[in-house]
């Protein structure tokens, strides 16, 4: 049988191989899904990411019946239709289990602005209180705390950084990482410096005007 999507099949597995290059996920910790108009393609449960293929991809209907592939669906599946129920304009999903996020997760509320590129990420990154993790309360949880945002921290958990491709939700996932760690070591010698909301404005103001800069060139 043919399988469908191929191309986006191919793109979750390549996110993969990057968020295990880069130390954002291991063995079969963490979840990517992306969304094909009313479907959603996302990661098996329990299947070992070094051993993951094009065909172990599971893609769900609205109701999320399995339309093709024959593992189980990842755990946080709920999790993830919930998130793109809330807001349409996301469209790719990462969730990790990264040390830094996890470690940045367990000892603040939220991840103030110690970097300007945090911008990126819709400003100050919110930590949704625990939940047990594949159950409703914390899809729901972690739907309400990311709001209009791009990344939510989950408490004792993880990460999740959306966006309108799986390229871009895995460059904010990289970005989170980093400023968790910036933030661990900033925080270790002393009380680090945090931007102000005009500061941010201000580059989002910089970052939309060079989106479109680059959106004009291609």
């Amino acid at each position: 049988m043919t399988m469908k999507f191929r191309e986006e099949r191919k793109k979750i597995i390549e996110t993969i191989s990057k968020m295990q290059a880069a130390g954002l996920i291991k063995n079969t910790s963490g979840n990517v899904s992306i969304k094909i108009n009313k479907n959603i393609l996302i990661t098996p449960s329990g299947k070992s990411y070094d051993e993951l293929k094009t065909k172990d991809l599971l893609l769900l209907d609205k109701d999320k019946n399995v339309i093709e592939g024959e593992l189980i669906p990842s755990s946080e599946t709920n999790l993830h239709y919930s998130l793109y129920e809330n807001n349409d304009k996301i469209k790719s999903i990462v969730h990790t289990h990264s040390i830094y996020a996890t470690a940045v997760s367990t000892v603040i509320q939220e991840l103030p602005p110690i970097h300007y590129q945090i911008a990126d990420l819709g400003g100050t990154v919110p930590v949704a209180p625990y939940e047990t993790f594949g159950s409703d309360e914390l899809a729901s949880i972690v739907t309400e705390y990311l709001g209009c945002k791009n990344a939510v921290l989950m408490k004792n958990h993880g990460a999740v950084t959306v966006a309108k491709t799986i390229e871009k939700a895995l460059s904010r996932a990289i970005l989170l990482e980093w400023l968790c760690s910036l933030y661990l070591i900033a925080n270790q010698s002393g009380n680090p410096s945090i931007l102000t909301n005009d500061d941010l404005n201000d580059v989002k103001k910089k970052m939309n005007h060079y989106q479109k800069m680059r959106e004009m060139n291609q």
